[in-house]
């Protein structure tokens, strides 16, 4: 468990290993540690093993345990795991996609050892398994079942079948361990016939193997069907074409796709599930009050006849927790275009009585009309709860009519298992609820990710990020046409659009790139890569990629068998058929490529065009194509971009000396802390909740867990550190904050690279806190390397470019530079045009501040404009009376005062200076002619803009605020200061999603300040404490008084992190007022 990898003299036993970890005891919590951390170092050693043994068997340094079958039906054993290629073996997937089907099972495998590993059932055991792509190979790992080499498949499995449903075997301690995780993963028992005609009950898909190890213990394998499959993908022409709502129709599903192995997400399955659940509860409330409501009408027809309407309220209505007052619906209409994201699962609000919304675990044992059978003894009204319960069932296709059950059914739609007689009726329900789930999928779930963009909830910065985003609602690659279809007619989403775009090109070329360099010889690896790159990323008509190599291996390897073989290479057609590539030719394949997997059509032709059309970097496509295949590029500069005035490059930019090396891509599993991520979301809890200390105690508890369990280096890690340093920052612990996000940045360069966009953000974190420990230069520069990294992974037409370039201009008004700073403000201001639509609050806010900055420069009259624009943009949207309007309407008043106080000012001093100074005629003049001109322009030239600022005096010193005060008369100081820190830091923390105020206790008087009403007792000792303001975060009455903007139009202010899963946690909020 916790030895060294390589031990001396003998081999790890990989299965034994993982399955003991798994043994552990864990009742207390020093014992859950200590298994925890056994599990993530054994799959940790066992991954790392199994990527080196890949890599090796790919390069042939593994002989195989069948080497006289070809290159593709070769299988390995090395260091007591088993490796096979992804290939179709003996036809196995012949009927369901050949060689496609077999790549994709692999896939699919992982996500159901994933989904049974994450259940942690006892006595039910799951093979190690690692999937490696290298060289254009896949590899999958997998541990070796003891006694597995010992006997023949139809020997070892007692449960499920080989041969796809001809033979399917059953057995008792199977049916009671998958009994269980079949309620866990909504998986539906039914019945099949084999070949002899007996039926067998299933838990799990008839793919489902079951094998009972020498070493007596239960094991699962082939878990691809462990989930649905997706019904918009299964058009196999004649065979099977299943049959789709109309809706769906119109959309132009069921594609027809490469195989037939295409399953829903499990991400899918559980937002589905409380869809329909949370109707469920809702419909079946209506109900009961529609049927409470007749029941009582009845009742007061014979208790009181002069009761003319038959629906007045009994005396206890209050005490009923079933009133229709505590209804959170009135109408059915509002029931169905309810929609859910799939990320709360908010069943029903806890004013029904004291009933709590059910957990997702819980669904099926708490229901909600269940419990309310079991409190009311009235019999009238247990039959109207039955009848609610039973309407409310049949309306969302529940296969119970007394509850809520909703499971699928993994074998459908495939032609190989005959289910029994009995299943034939439910057979087509089954199928309508599949049908059902991709339906919502495409017009429920896909709609809502494309509102959370438009809110700018959510906001990829790179192609990765906009797969994990869509993963996490259950939205599967594939539908990324469909994402692209609806992006498009926002403009405020190009980004996203752009970004989908590119990855569906990336992922045609990846597909392509495999299958190239399956053929490439070992020998010429790095000049077939530079050949692929060249024709991918370039439009280069004159590519020999041969040029130059027969000199280069006569030089190193200097004999007649070397340069034999290199001849034999260039005379065979076949393995030398790379060479025939050109640019031409591959952008016709890729695009011919993109079209037949996701059904989208790039118009562009080659490279050139599609940069000119989608307004993207080659540098961009250069580095999410070589991270996604793992090639390794030499560090120097890449003339990617057209020379000017060239139709194309002239020649090739990449070199067989660019090709550093080839590394595997590796998908495995990811086991967690379970108590540090309960300490972990508590403390979010409490924090949400406004107690800030608590909560900051909870989280760092959970680092010290997370510390124990992963070590110093993991992303999780990396997140308590960061949120650890926000905790500190809003607490006023600016060197502590500094310190734990200088661990969340190195940690993210270690652990995501130090181009990833994750690196980028906490960049922009860690110069907020440098600038508050007084270090403006540093800050400076993390805003720069923010925004070099941004450029490079999503380009400059990005949301968090508008952030990052208003902190930018923020931190240089403050050192002087107010033309740079003005560069930057400038093109913030375009970008929340863009994205945030014109008018908006976040406009004027950054109106403001370029209002502020011009009149640093002593320019009054485009600082006037600029306020003007601010105060028409409030009065329009807050209304004439907000303070926003008032303040911006004081701001135009004294702007205008200074600039007629500046002007008379100007003309005194020079005045003064012509009489008490010998002039020259020549500088009379041009003095004359220079106030003249002032007059006429109506503004300060930039020479006069410094007797501006010895005028001003302290005018704008609290601009920054919002808070402009007069300074008149001539009598005052002649030195202007610049804006001070304090003000600039106030508006960066407005600028990050921090509002930071200050919080007085009872006894403190000593300014005159008005006690808040709504402080707590037990903060009466603070003197000054800092509060996060979020959107999110909703009011606390007990530990602190909570103050929320209410000109947040758009509602886009991030609260603290939900999930260390959650790819959004990491990103910074956009300016927000």
């Amino acid at each position: 468990m916790a030895c060294e990898e390589n031990l001396p003299g003998q081999t790890r036993d990989w299965n034994e290993e993982l399955q003991v970890t798994r043994e552990l005891p864990q009742t207390r919590l020093t014992e859950r540690l200590l298994r925890d951390r056994a599990i993530f170092k054994s799959n940790s050693d066992f991954v790392a093993a199994a990527t080196r043994a890949a890599v090796s068997v790919v390069n042939g340094d593994i002989m195989a345990i069948n080497p006289g079958e070809t290159r593709k039906q070769q299988m390995f054993i090395w260091n007591n795991m088993f490796f096979s290629l992804g290939f179709d073996v003996k036809d196995h997937y012949k009927h369901f996609g050949g060689e496609y089907a077999a790549y994709a099972a692999t896939s699919s495998d992982l996500c159901g050892v994933r989904a049974y590993s994450m259940l942690d059932q006892p006595g039910l055991y799951t093979l190690g398994t690692a999937i490696i792509d290298y060289r254009g190979f896949r590899v999958t790992a997998q541990t070796i079942i003891p006694g597995i080499l010992e006997k023949e498949q139809e020997q070892l499995v007692v449960y499920g079948s080989i041969d796809f449903g001809k033979t399917v075997l059953t057995d008792k301690r199977y049916e009671e361990l998958l009994s269980k995780t079949a309620k866990q993963l909504k998986i539906k028992p039914h019945k099949v016939v084999n070949q002899s005609g007996d039926a067998i009950q299933l838990y799990s898909s008839v793919d489902c193997k079951g094998i009972v190890g020498n070493d007596n213990r239960t094991y699962i394998l082939d878990l691809l069907r462990t989930f649905p499959p997706d019904l918009n993908y299964l058009d196999n022409g004649s065979d099977i074409r299943p049959q789709l709502s109309p809706e769906l129709v119109k959309l132009g599903y069921p594609y027809q796709h490469r195989h037939m192995l295409a399953t829903l997400r499990q991400e899918l399955i559980e937002a589905f599930f409380d869809h329909r659940y949370e109707k469920f509860l809702r419909l079946a409330a209506l109900e009961i009050q529609k049927g409470k409501s007749s029941l009582k009408g009845e009742c007061d027809d014979q208790d009181a006849a002069g009761v003319q309407n038959g629906q007045a309220n009994c005396s206890n209505t209050n005490d009923d927790p079933l009133s229709p007052k505590d209804s959170l619906i009135t109408t059915k209409h509002q029931i169905d275009h309810h929609d859910v994201t799939g990320h709360s699962s908010n069943a029903l609000n806890s004013g029904i009585g004291t009933i709590k919304s059910p957990s997702k675990n819980q669904s099926d044992d708490l229901s909600l009309m269940k419990r309310l059978l079991e409190d009311d003894q009235d019999t009238q009204k247990n039959d109207v709860i039955r009848e609610a319960i039973r309407k409310a069932a049949a309306t969302v296709g529940s296969l119970s009519t007394d509850r809520f059950e909703l499971t699928f059914n993994p074998d459908i739609y495939q032609k190989f298992v005959k289910f029994c007689d009995s299943e034939e009726q439910s057979l087509t329900v089954d199928q309508e609820l599949v049908c059902s789930a991709c339906e919502f999928l495409v017009l429920k779930q896909i709609p809502a990710f494309v509102k959370d963009a438009l809110n700018l909830c959510i906001t990829p910065q790179d192609g990765r990020a906009l797969i994990e985003l869509m993963h996490q609602r259950g939205i599967n690659v594939r539908y990324l046409n469909r994402v692209i279809e609806s992006v498009s007619i926002h403009q405020s989403l190009g980004y996203l659009k752009k970004m989908a775009i590119c990855e569906v090109l990336l992922r045609s070329a990846k597909h392509l790139f495999k299958t190239y360099l399956q053929d490439v010889d070992p020998m010429l690896l790095s000049v077939g890569v530079a050949h692929f790159l060249n024709c991918f990323l370039t439009a280069c008509p004159n590519l020999t990629p041969l040029l130059g190599i027969d000199e280069q291996v006569l030089k190193l390897n200097r004999n007649k068998k070397n340069k034999k073989k290199l001849k034999n290479l260039r005379e065979s057609p076949e393995e030398m058929a790379w060479l025939n590539e050109t640019h031409s030719s591959l952008w016709s394949e890729i695009i011919k490529e993109a079209k037949e997997y996701y059904h989208y059509q790039i118009t562009a032709s080659d490279i050139d065009e599609f940069c000119k059309i989608y307004e993207v970097q080659r540098i961009q496509l250069l580095r999410t194509f070589c991270t996604s295949v793992g090639i390794q590029l030499l560090l120097r500069e890449y003339n990617l971009n057209l020379p000017n005035g060239a139709k194309h490059h002239q020649k090739p930019v990449f070199n067989t000396e660019d090709i550093i090396s080839l590394y595997p891509i590796v998908k495995h599993l990811h086991p967690h802390a379970t108590d540090a991520y309960h300490y972990f979301t508590t403390g979010q809890a409490r924090i949400s909740a406004g107690h800030l200390q608590e909560g900051f105690e909870l989280i760092n508890e959970a680092l010290s867990l997370l510390n124990g369990v992963y070590g110093p280096l993991h992303p999780d890690i990396g997140a308590c550190n960061r949120l650890l340093a926000r905790l500190s920052y809003v607490m006023g612990e600016h060197e502590a904050a500094l310190l734990f996000q200088h661990r969340a940045t190195m940690i993210s360069e270690r652990v995501h690279g130090i181009d990833n966009p994750n690196t980028a953000t906490e960049y922009i974190h860690f110069s907020l806190y440098v600038f508050a420990c007084g270090h403006i230069s540093t800050a400076l520069q993390l805003l720069y390397r923010a925004r070099y990294i941004a450029l490079l992974c999503h380009g400059e037409c990005h949301p968090e470019i508008t952030q990052i370039d208003t902190n930018i201009g923020l931190m240089l008004q403050l050192v002087g530079e107010l033309d740079l700073a003005l560069i930057f403000f400038e093109n913030a201001l375009s970008l929340i045009k863009l994205f945030y639509g014109e008018r908006n609050l976040k406009e004027a806010f950054t109106c403001h501040l370029i209002s502020l900055t011009y009149t640093y420069r002593g320019d009054f009259r485009t600082a006037l404009d600029y306020e003007k624009r601010r105060f028409l943009i409030y009065k329009e949207r807050l209304g004439p009376d907000s303070d926003y309007t008032k303040d911006s309407d004081e701001c135009l008043r004294q702007l205008t005062q200074q600039a007629v106080t500046i002007a008379r000012k100007v003309a005194e001093l020079t005045a003064t200076a012509s009489t008490t100074k010998s002039i020259g005629s020549g500088d009379s003049s041009s003095s004359t002619s220079h106030l003249n001109s002032h007059s006429n322009n109506n503004h300060l030239s930039i020479s006069e803009s410094l007797v501006a600022k010895a005028v001003l005096s302290n005018a704008f010193c609290g601009g920054v605020n919002g808070n402009v005060n007069a300074t008149g008369g001539s009598g005052g100081s002649l030195t202007l200061p610049m804006p001070t820190v304090s003000s600039i830091l106030e508006t960066l923390n407005r600028v990050n999603g921090i509002l930071v105020i200050q919080i007085r206790g009872k006894d403190d008087n000593q300014h005159g300040h008005k006690e808040d009403k709504n402080l707590s007792s037990n903060k009466s000792d603070l003197t000054e404490s800092h509060v996060v303001i979020c959107d999110k975060i909703r009011q606390s009455k007990n530990d602190i008084h909570l103050l929320t903007s209410s000109s947040n139009d758009n509602k886009s202010s991030k609260s603290f992190p939900t999930s260390l899963n959650n790819s959004d946690v990491n990103k910074p909020v956009i300016p927000v007022l």
